[in-house]
């Protein structure tokens, strides 16, 4: 199995948001004499602070992955979808932007796996796939875009497992 991390981007971000929720607390905690407010703040400050260091965690341990039988791709811990390597043609790079409201989304005949509005990697098969992302429902497409730190090195361990 080969991993193929996605996180590089967005890692920046959860640690900003952990830095400005440890300054914000610490404002509010001298600023304030509100008893009340202080314990809701701390409170709302630990669950921000929970839920970064997961998302740091699930990016760093829970990469997309390629193996001699599916390609895995994860989005944090929202979205994991196994696909057989026999069902993939030549993978490529191609960075593009994405202006979509979610992270895992169908555009047009793709399923985007974006980071931060973008993707690098695009991968046919070589028959339409289902894909099902609940609420929006199953949909038929014919290629996926995702994000990969390192494109050149996802899309060799690819068509290394594809051709």
């Amino acid at each position: 199995m080969v991993e193929i991390p996605y996180g590089k981007r967005m890692r920046p971000r959860y640690v900003r948001f952990l830095i400005i929720t440890a300054i914000g607390i610490a404002l509010v905690a001298f600023a304030l004499d509100i008893p009340w407010l202080l314990i809701t703040l701390i409170a709302l400050g630990v669950l921000n602070t929970a839920v970064c260091v997961g998302a740091l965690y699930v990016l760093y341990r829970q990469p997309h992955t390629i193996t001699a039988d599916e390609l895995r791709l994860r989005q944090l811990g929202f979205f994991d979808w196994r696909i057989p390597t026999a069902d993939l043609t030549t993978a490529q790079i191609a960075e593009r932007s994405h202006k979509g409201r979610r992270t895992v989304e169908v555009v047009g005949d793709a399923l985007v796996i974006q980071s931060l509005t973008k993707t690098n990697v695009s991968v046919p098969f070589r028959e339409p796939q289902l894909v099902d992302l609940g609420r929006t429902g199953a949909k038929q497409v014919k290629r996926v875009e995702f994000w990969a730190d390192n494109p050149e090195q996802a899309v060799r361990e690819i068509n290394a497992r594809t051709t």
